[in-house]
């Protein structure tokens, strides 16, 4: 779910509305609303002013300085940061950490502009001690930017950025399934995974 979209969701049911009661009142079609809410449609911000408005509130936009003495003001890791935290828990054999260190990567990834995600993913990562953790690194990058049509940098490509075949999924009963369902970014490192299983926290 978006911002926007959770911002008229939670606006509309925190004032009683429906659908249709919010929808006339901003001048809409419920279809049109609902798409907004479901993030299938993003609204414009005059769009959202005015949805915020009929709900009986009031849109504050902030700007501030995407950065700070040089340094990004947002929050996110870059791909070289995650390497070393996964390589942190790795060394305090705490893969459990590492692999959710690695989920946080590809949200981190997919919330930002493609200009930003440049940025994040320019540094080389250092290697984290497991090649399993390298490729799945690699492999996350390069899946992202494919998916919005952002420059893949070069680093993916090394030959320590790919293992021969590693399983995400310990049941062996699953290995079938991951075969047939592993996308081709994450097979060409030797990644296997199930279809959901880098969404699962």
């Amino acid at each position: 779910m978006t911002t926007a979209s959770s911002v008229i969701q939670k606006l509309r049911k925190a004032n009683g509305f429906t659908l249709r009661s919010l929808a006339d009142r901003a001048g809409t079609s419920s279809a049109t609303l609902s798409n907004y809410e479901l993030g299938i449609k993003e609204p414009r911000l005059s769009t959202l002013e005015r949805l915020v408005e009929a709900g009986g509130s009031k849109l504050l936009v902030e700007i501030i300085p995407a950065t700070i003495n040089g340094r990004w003001n947002d929050a996110r890791v870059s791909a070289a940061e995650n390497s070393r935290r996964v390589a942190k828990a790795l060394q305090n054999n705490k893969e459990e950490i590492a692999f959710r260190i690695c989920l946080e990567l590809i949200d981190d990834l997919k919330s930002v502009t493609p200009y930003r995600l440049a940025q994040l993913t320019r540094d080389t990562p250092p290697i984290t001690g497991d090649p399993r953790y390298d490729a799945l690194i690699a492999a996350i990058v390069e899946d992202v930017c494919v998916s919005v049509g952002a420059p893949t940098p070069l680093w993916v490509y090394e030959d320590t950025r790919a293992v021969e075949k590693w399983y995400l999924t310990d049941i062996e009963s699953l290995h079938e399934d991951a075969d047939r369902e592993t996308p081709p970014v994450y097979r060409r490192h030797g990644v296997f995974i199930l279809e959901d299983e880098l969404s699962r926290a």
